[in-house]
């Protein structure tokens, strides 16, 4: 046993560490061209991203204002009224959704007939109005069908209706959080350890939300659900972009985004089908555990490894067999030697400022440090705000449409589908740039027509803002996988996730554009989109192509505006 061990010692190579590199390197590229290794990379890639579309949508069944809603008196409660005749006494000419009533002696008219007491509080009103009091001084609010919305378990509505945004304002504090820190976890401990820290923050939270019966642990699970989205996404969507070729890439990539709204359409089948609030939570939590399946059948990205110069590791993947290289040791001069004394010298007087900029804070700063880079971070910083801010504006005002709420989430979902499928095309004849400017100016162009349309004209409104939501779709898809490409590996996930976490500065800012400044004039929050957006189409034309096989490493090799697409 000592022998062959000793054997198989002897056996390994010695070989140059730029030399494994390549051997690597050139490896990848094989297996990333097709085959298990492509596949097992997407399903257990896109998967997980279904089940986004499920959470991040469902606030749309889950938290829905009730059909309708009265105040329940207490003394009426025991009459023999119709629950019509009681709210044609307490809510007469009132409009305010059964938040308020009339301040009558309702144990007085409890005593009298409905015919009576209808005509005692006709001839009363003329001779003394009452005051209008709140509902709850009264009774309690009632709901027809409680059971399809948390709204009615916690009663957030009249004066506490604003906690009822909360639950979206939850989930998107937890987005915007989650996308800077997992892409900063992504990069500093592989792609897979990111990925399996959010799938646990996904289970956790859609746990919570199923069972609490407390509203603040409702909360805290939505926030665990929105900072878990971005832990599930972004390291998915780098692992597809750095190992797989560019010929498979990006019909990838787009279908990596397109499995979004195939989850919001299975979200509102499943709502349509369970209509209990919690019932239909639980549904959504169930699909959730195969994410365990996931973490244990995923690999750590080849390319992050590489980088990490954990060669063995990549050379098992890669290869499927233990690697029989050794690292060529290289011989250090007394120069270095010396160097190295010196450093050990000083290591113990490192400062926590000098540890966090070597360490957790690296990747962040390598963002700024150089020029190149810098430039098109801001750049890329505002095209995921505006772009973010326009999806958001555009769902918020199709929403107010009456419509069906799951026809709504089906709707939109078939709208988004073949949103992706446009960038397929144009990607492949036009490169990355040109692609994003385009669907820019659209959808600019696309949100200003709504300027031309009279107010009255719905059927006009609603189609431009469909047309909106497909071209912001679209760029949306675009714009996420440029930007994966436009940076190194070593700082990728950490530009993803800033400019996710500017993506959800746009989402947070969408309902107070729309409310605020759509009370002021209805057409104002697409106008100001468009303006927007077509400023960011512009700003594209500063970003240079990166429809190229080949992805940079370091930051050094970032590519340069002069560079030319290449035919694909």
């Amino acid at each position: 046993m000592t022998k062959s061990k000793d054997n198989l010692e002897k056996t390994r190579e010695l070989i140059t560490e730029q030399s494994m590199k390549d051997l690597l390197t050139k490896q990848l590229e094989i297996v990333g061209s097709g085959g298990a290794f492509v596949w097992a990379i997407f399903f257990l890639c896109v998967t997980p991203n279904i089940l986004n579309g499920f959470h991040v949508s469902s606030y749309t069944l889950l938290g829905h204002l009730p059909d309708d809603q009265w105040c329940g008196v207490d003394a009426l409660q025991h009459t023999n009224w119709t629950l019509a005749e009681k709210r044609s006494i307490s809510e007469y000419e009132l409009e305010s959704g059964g938040c308020t009533i009339w301040d009558w002696d309702y144990e007085h008219l409890a005593r009298m007939s409905y015919t009576s007491a209808l005509n005692y509080t006709r001839r009363m009103a003329q001779i003394n109005k009452p005051t209008v009091v709140s509902c709850k001084t009264k009774g309690s609010y009632e709901y027809a069908q409680p059971e399809t919305t948390f709204v009615a378990d916690w009663e957030l509505t009249c004066e506490r209706s604003i906690q009822r945004t909360s639950a979206q304002v939850a989930l998107s504090l937890g987005k915007f959080c989650g996308s800077f820190s997992f892409g900063i976890l992504a990069d500093k401990f592989g792609r897979k350890t990111s990925f399996t820290l959010g799938a646990v923050f996904f289970i956790a939270g859609s746990i919570f939300c199923s069972f609490t019966p407390w509203y603040s642990i409702f909360l805290i699970g939505r926030f665990a659900l929105g900072s878990a989205s971005s832990g599930l996404f972004y390291p998915a969507f780098t692992m597809i972009v750095e190992n797989i070729c560019l010929k498979h890439r990006t019909w990838m990539s787009i279908a990596f985004s397109a499995s979004y709204p195939v989850g919001m359409i299975l979200l509102a089948i499943m709502g349509y089908l369970i209509q209990p609030w919690r019932y239909l939570q639980l549904a959504l939590t169930i699909p959730s555990l195969l994410l365990i399946l996931n973490c244990y059948l995923m690999n750590e990205s080849p390319r992050w490894l590489i980088t990490k110069q954990r060669y063995n590791r990549v050379y098992k993947i890669l290869f499927g067999q233990p690697c029989h290289y050794d690292i060529q040791p290289t011989i250090a001069t007394a120069t270095e030697i010396s160097t190295d004394k010196k450093t050990l010298a000083t290591a113990t007087n490192v400062s926590l400022a000098q540890k966090l900029k070597n360490g957790p804070l690296k990747s962040i700063i390598e963002l700024f440090a150089n020029p190149k880079v810098r430039r098109y971070i801001f750049t890329s910083y505002f095209m995921f705000c505006v772009t973010s801010l326009s999806y958001y504006v555009t769902a918020l005002n199709a929403a107010n449409f009456s419509v069906s709420r799951y026809l709504y989430i089906v709707a939109t979902g078939v709208v988004d589908i073949p949103s992706y499928v446009v960038p397929v095309i144009m990607l492949r004849y036009t490169g990355r740039r040109i692609t994003t400017m385009f669907l820019f100016m659209l959808t600019g162009v696309s949100l200003l027509l709504v300027l031309s349309v009279p107010a009255g004209s719905t059927t006009w409104i609603v189609s431009f803002a469909m047309l909106g939501r497909f071209g912001i779709s679209a760029t949306y898809s675009v714009v996420t996988l440029y930007t994966a490409e436009l940076y190194p590996t070593e700082i990728r996930n950490s530009a993803l996730g800033t400019c996710s976490t500017w993506a959800h500065v746009g989402s947070i800012s969408a309902p107070y554009v729309v409310d605020v400044l759509g009370a002021l004039g209805w057409y104002i929050p697409t106008t100001i989109c468009g303006c927007c957006v077509l400023v960011a189409g512009l700003l594209t034309l500063t970003l240079p192509e990166t429809g190229t096989d080949k992805l940079s490493d370091k930051v050094d090799d970032a590519p340069a505006v002069e560079s030319k697409p290449e035919k694909q």
